[in-house]
This record gives structure tokens, C-alpha cells and sequence, in this order.
């Protein structure tokens, strides 16, 4: 993959601009321009595509550029839906609405594409390069496991230990490891939870649990043993279990799915997870 220097040169973010373009230009005239409500959610929508390919980039973190990424896929994947409704309220021919929505099936291919990219290369980031400290040697050499390029862990634990040529994680959560959050995640006044997406935490934590397999001297094709923990198995099964066949196709590891009522905090999946060490 050639350097990429600035986010506008990247092929997703010019196709979700001319994306963006093409749903503004929809609302200049006719009956569709007096939808407020749909034409307000649906400018929000495609420019949330654009704009978090681009913050992402900015971030110049490998980890933190995937979990915007899912933000984005998932704005796309929204603005999909939004089309339908223009189509079911006839303010588009047909033939615009399959231009339309091929073009933002495409960038969902396309950034999910990248994202699977991203979590198989080794690169870090420039915020990560020089990141590696004294104290995460010493603790790999005790064979206790802690990283900065994942998320911390709530209590006295290490991210992984290793005993032999195994490799045990503690629970791996969606939280940032730049910042705590959680993509994709609204709560209220009263830290309720409005509003959740379970791709883009699937994302991320796959992430986390990429960041300290590298970090053990381990690699993501040495998974052995996955336990998955949702809290809301009826609704986040489905897309769950399809992200996670696109992250473990080649790595077959043996896997158990559970439901919680909850986790220590408002994120919707863990993964704990056993690998093997050389």
C-alpha cells in the first residue's frame, strides 16, 4: 500500500465525498427538499462518513484510526437505510436510487475492507512508534503482559500472562486505549445508555486484542480459545457473529458465546482469549 500523507487522498474519503455531494444536491429542489426531519439526518449521516475517515486519520494511531472507521461504516450502513426511505416516500426513480445506493454499498465494502487491513498489519501508527517503554519489557520478562496500545485494565491485572507457551488475557473490553471510550456509544444525563453500536465495538475490540498479542510476542493466527461475553445476545448476535467471521475465517479457534447481564463498564462485548506463544 502506497504512503498515504492526508486523508483526502484515500479512495474511501473521496468516494464518501462525492457521496456527500450527491445526497446534498438531492435536497435543492422538489418535494424531498421540504422533508426537514429526513434531509437534516441524512446530511448528518453522509457527512459522518467523510469526516471520520478523516479524524481518524488524524489521529495517526492504527487503533484508534479502525475505531473511526466503524463510525463511519456505520454512518454509511445508516445512510443506506435512509435511502430506502426517500424511495418508499417516491421522492426517487429507481434508477436513482440504485446509482445512490450502490455507490454507498461500495464504501461500505470498501472501508470494511480497509479496517480488516488495518487489524492484520503490524504498523502501529506514529502516535505508537515510540511508544514501547522499560516497564512493558520488564513485565514481558516476568511474563506478565501490559500494553499502552490497549485499553487499561480496571484493576490489578495484567492484560495477559503467559505460563509456557500459552498465552491467558484477562476480559478484553471495547474501550480506546488513547482516551477510554467506547465507539459508537451515547449515554444520558444519568450515564444511561441511549444509544449503542455493536460493529464498531466488534471492531475495536478485536483490536485491543490484536495490540496485546503483539505485545506478548504473539500474532492473531495463534488464537487457540475464544469466550465471548454480549449483553444483549438476541439483538447483537447476528452482525456480531458475521464480524467475527471475517476476523477469524483463517483462524478457526475454538469458541463459546455467552450473554451477561452486564460488564464493569457500558460496553456491549469482552472477549477472553487463550493463544499460544513461541
Amino acid at each position: 500500500m502506497p504512503t498515504i500523507k492526508n486523508f483526502d487522498e484515500l479512495e474511501i474519503w473521496k468516494l464518501s465525498r462525492s457521496i456527500q455531494q450527491t445526497i446534498f444536491s438531492l435536497f435543492k429542489t422538489g418535494e424531498i427538499a421540504r422533508d426537514f426531519e429526513l434531509k437534516n439526518q441524512m446530511l448528518r449521516s453522509s457527512g459522518s462518513i467523510m469526516d471520520n475517515i478523516a479524524e481518524g486519520f488524524g489521529r495517526a494511531s492504527r487503533l484508534e484510526f479502525i475505531q473511526f472507521l466503524s463510525i463511519s461504516k456505520a454512518s454509511a450502513t445508516e445512510l443506506h437505510s435512509q435511502i430506502y426511505r426517500c424511495k418508499d416516500r417516491n421522492y426517487l426513480d429507481e434508477i436513482t436510487f440504485s446509482q445512490i445506493s450502490a455507490s454507498i454499498i461500495e464504501v461500505i465494502n470498501k472501508i470494511g475492507s480497509f479496517i480488516k487491513y488495518l487489524n492484520q498489519s503490524s504498523i502501529k501508527g506514529q502516535k505508537f512508534l515510540n511508544r514501547e517503554t522499560t516497564n512493558t519489557k520488564q513485565q514481558t520478562t516476568n511474563n506478565l503482559i501490559k500494553t499502552d496500545s490497549a485499553a487499561k485494565p480496571l484493576g490489578a491485572y495484567p492484560h495477559a500472562r503467559k505460563v509456557g507457551n500459552l498465552l491467558f488475557m484477562s476480559g478484553i473490553g471495547s474501550r480506546s486505549a488513547e482516551d477510554n471510550s467506547i465507539p459508537g456509544l451515547e449515554l444520558d444525563s444519568e450515564g444511561n445508555i441511549v444509544k449503542y453500536d455493536i460493529e464498531a465495538e466488534c471492531h475495536s475490540v478485536f483490536a485491543n486484542v490484536k495490540a496485546v498479542l503483539e505485545a506478548s510476542g504473539s500474532s492473531w493466527d495463534k488464537i487457540v480459545d475464544v469466550t465471548v461475553f454480549l449483553t444483549n445476545m438476541k439483538k447483537d448476535f447476528p452482525l456480531y457473529n458475521k464480524v467475527y467471521g471475517e476476523y477469524f475465517k483463517e483462524v478457526q479457534a475454538c469458541r463459546t458465546t455467552v450473554e451477561v447481564k452486564s460488564l464493569p463498564t457500558p460496553i456491549a462485548i469482552e472477549l477472553k482469549v487463550i493463544a499460544t506463544v513461541d
